[in-house]
């Protein structure tokens, strides 16, 4: 039987001085570990807390004690949660534009360009029917795959009528993206800036390998942590380039197998930066360490924790 995969733990440093003001004390389900942290949101099957030290952790709900799973049923709960998604985020484009929306899963899509009886179509809409910066994507993304100098509307065109209408096909991968209004549009990651694609691009290659299999469940999940990683985005605008992402193989920690431990690392002499607190599964604190600094070389080790296992 295929082991399964439980949720990541996920930790997102933010550079901004406010505190945690509504934080509670969490506890696990053997009682033995703590975490102090606000709750931020939670689906079904995991829930994102935030530190004090701004970090964001993602855990899953039925691992949590008793007290804290009835906490999550209560009206409080509920508000917050959907508090945190009530908000817009702005998202920057390699060439400066700004998007402004949720980004609410990854996807793997196809765009199919055609000219028919002088009309532009886009997945058998016509363009002038799109929101105006998707026709202001869609040159571009044809400029991209077919290496055109120039990324308009009449680019678009001209090139359409050399294929003679299309229609042309492209593999594109990204996210998604819903308007104010509701509305969702995909957006490949190429046209991101890359201190947005620093924070779209993690879990990224799981979310895909997980399709490929069917396992929906983990999709769902992956794309939960997305969308919590996005608002936290939109809610503070200076968000570190530094996430920790990983798996987190929880049948290998409650077999006592290995062991989940929080790792402090300090920038070296020399390099700036904000110190890092990173979840490293391994044997042994040395083991885990060990792994930290492989991960983000650079730095120092400082206090080491255990937090599960």
């Amino acid at each position: 039987m295929k082991t399964q995969h439980y949720f990541a733990i996920a930790c997102l440093l933010v550079n901004y001085d406010s505190c945690v003001a509504n934080a509670r004390l969490w506890t696990d389900s053997t009682g033995q570990y703590t975490l102090e942290a606000e709750l931020v949101t939670f689906n079904d099957s995991s829930v994102v807390l935030q530190r004090a030290n701004h970090e964001l952790m993602a855990f899953p709900i039925d691992k949590l004690s008793d007290t804290d799973r009835e906490y999550l049923e209560s009206q409080e709960a509920r508000d917050i949660n959907q508090s945190t998604f009530a908000g817009l985020q702005t998202w920057k484009l390699n060439d400066g534009t700004t998007l402004v929306g949720r980004v609410v899963d990854y996807t793997h899509y196809q765009l199919t360009v055609k000219r028919r009886r002088g009309n532009i179509y886009v997945n058998d809409r016509k363009l002038e029917n799109l929101p105006e910066f998707y026709q202001l994507l869609v040159p571009r993304i044809v400029a991209h795959f077919e290496k055109l100098r120039r990324t308009d509307r009449q680019a678009l065109e001209s090139w359409l009528v050399r294929e003679r209408g299309g229609p042309r096909t492209f593999q594109l991968e990204g996210v998604i993206l819903e308007l104010e209004n509701g509305d969702e549009y995909a957006i490949p990651f190429f046209l991101f800036s890359a201190d947005d694609l620093m924070l779209l691009m993690p879990g990224w290659d799981e979310w895909l390998g997980d399709r490929q299999v069917e396992n929906y469940d983990a999709q769902e999940n992956r794309a939960f942590l997305l969308r919590s990683l996005a608002a936290a985005h939109g809610r503070n605008a200076q968000v570190q380039r530094e996430i920790a992402l990983m798996q987190l193989h929880l049948q290998a920690v409650q077999a006592g197998l290995t062991s989940l431990w929080e790792v402090t690392l300090y920038p070296s002499a020399g390099q700036g930066g904000p110190p890092l607190w990173v979840i490293m599964p391994g044997r042994d604190s040395r083991q885990a360490t060990a792994a930290a600094i492989e991960r983000h070389p650079g730095y120092v080790v400082g206090p080491v924790r255990r937090v599960a296992g």
